[in-house]
């Protein structure tokens, strides 16, 4: 019974060979918690990044920001070591969590990994950077310019109003009640949306996208949806106004709510006019089926 430990972790070891990773047997997590605030006159200019954690934003009817930091570690020392640099200059607040040393490499151990997670309110009128390099982001009723960004975690933005830009490495987007200029991609992961956007693009490498659209009329832009591998619904209001250009490599295609049908030999092109036309709503699908219908 002694000689299991030893083992998982010489098997641990051979699997990070030449590869940066850590292994945690049997770790036991301590949290830290710590509050900050700050007050602001005008539209907030908010700048949020973690080396590894979880953030999430919401929007209040104050012109206060207040954060809560969380330190994750294996012990109280540990946790409280971690390093969080927070900055005001007038409106503009910067909040950082610097990366430790030696957190990069092979470690294997009975360890917890070390994270710093934040929680933030804003005032609604807030232009917003949130960046994890490991962890998932939530943001919530901000109107302004908004970048989500994690290399790995899933994204969740709600009633939206501006700007959005949202990106993550691997994981899941979902956007929904978003109205303005939307930005969409994913390594690794399936898209939902809903709302108004007035811009649109959405990729991801490899999942499922669903776009439901509300009360938009004529786009101002083209729209250009795709995914590597997976299928595309897009649902539209009445009286939407642009021209289709659709493909997959290998799968059907229909919008027989708008009297259209595929061409070509294997029946997966479809090109034709969205009520009255105009812009482009382009949907590429590398390999599944594409559906555009009205709601």
């Amino acid at each position: 019974m002694h000689s299991i430990r030893p083992r998982l972790a010489l098997l641990a070891m051979v699997a990070c060979v030449s590869t940066a990773c850590s292994i945690d047997l049997d770790a036991a997590q301590y949290t830290a918690k710590e509050e900050k605030s700050f007050t602001v006159t005008g539209k907030a200019e908010i700048s949020l990044k973690t080396f590894d954690g979880s953030i999430a934003v919401m929007a209040w009817d104050k012109s206060q920001v207040a954060l809560t930091i969380e330190r994750h570690a294996g012990s109280q020392a540990e946790a409280e070591a971690l390093k969080v640099k927070a900055e005001q200059d007038g409106n503009r607040i910067i909040i950082e969590a610097v990366k430790p040393e030696g957190s990069d490499g092979v470690h294997v151990g009975w360890h917890a990994g070390r994270s710093v997670s934040f929680v933030l309110h804003v005032p609604k009128q807030t232009d917003l950077t949130a960046s994890s390099g490991d962890g998932s982001i939530d943001a919530t009723g901000v109107t302004g310019t908004v970048q989500l960004k994690s290399g790995d975690g899933s994204i969740k933005a709600a009633d939206l109003v501006g700007d959005v830009t949202v990106h993550t490495g691997d994981g899941s987007v979902d956007a929904q009640n978003v109205t303005g200029a939307l930005d969409v991609s994913t390594g690794d992961g399936s898209v939902s949306i809903s709302g108004a956007p007035k811009a649109l693009k959405a990729r991801t490498g490899d999942g499922a996208v669903t776009l439901k659209v509300a009360s938009v009329g004529s786009p101002s832009e083209d729209w250009d949806i795709s995914t590597g591998d997976g299928s595309v619904t897009v649902n539209l209001p009445s009286g939407f106004n642009a021209q289709l250009d659709a493909h997959t490599g290998d799968g059907s295609i229909s919008a027989d709510d708008f009297g259209l049908r595929p061409t070509g030999e294997e029946k997966n092109n479809l090109q034709g006019t969205l009520g009255s036309g105009g812009r482009t709503l382009r949907i590429r699908s590398g390999d599944g089926s594409i559906h555009v219908g009205k709601q």
